[in-house]
């Protein structure tokens, strides 16, 4: 059996979405559980998340148990936030168990826009190049997601 190549590509994935949501409430949805449960690593039909764990400071863990819309699996999604900055940034690492890499990096970037609108950059680093594609789908499935939730609370 051929080895899995696990190199870090040096091209990132960048998502930028605007939503009509304030950036405090975007903010919010990348790092409190009751928010984040009806977006992060899910698609706009997938159940919502479980946050097992969360404290979205620098340090603090994050552990969220997903089902997938694909084959039914249940999985979990893990990492450490690297930077929590209010109300413009939050970085953290990406890994699942069913992964065949090595963690990676996300930042969420925050920037207002007019009218009370948010534009949000997500840049998703250390992915392997075998990877970018289907994980620059997820995230495009999780912010539609992300802009369902905000919706609801808009």
């Amino acid at each position: 059996m051929p080895a899995v190549d696990r190199t870090p590509s040096k091209a990132a994935v960048i998502v930028t979405r605007t939503f009509a949501a304030p950036r405090e409430l975007v903010f919010r949805a990348c790092t409190e559980a009751p928010l984040m449960s009806q977006w992060f690593a899910r698609g706009p039909k997938m159940p919502e998340g479980k946050i097992l764990e969360l404290d979205a400071r620098p340090g603090g863990r994050y552990l969220i148990e997903v089902v997938s819309d694909m084959d039914g699996r249940t999985y979990r999604m893990q990492g450490t936030y690297r930077e929590v900055i209010r109300p413009s940034r939050v970085s953290f690492t990406w890994w699942y168990d069913l992964a065949d890499f090595d963690e990676s990096l996300v930042t969420i970037d925050l920037r207002e826009v007019d009218d009370g609108e948010t534009e949000l950059t997500l840049t998703h680093s250390l992915l392997p190049d075998r990877m970018r594609d289907a994980h620059r789908q997820g995230w495009e499935e999780c912010l539609e997601a992300l802009d369902q939730a905000l919706g609801k609370r808009h």
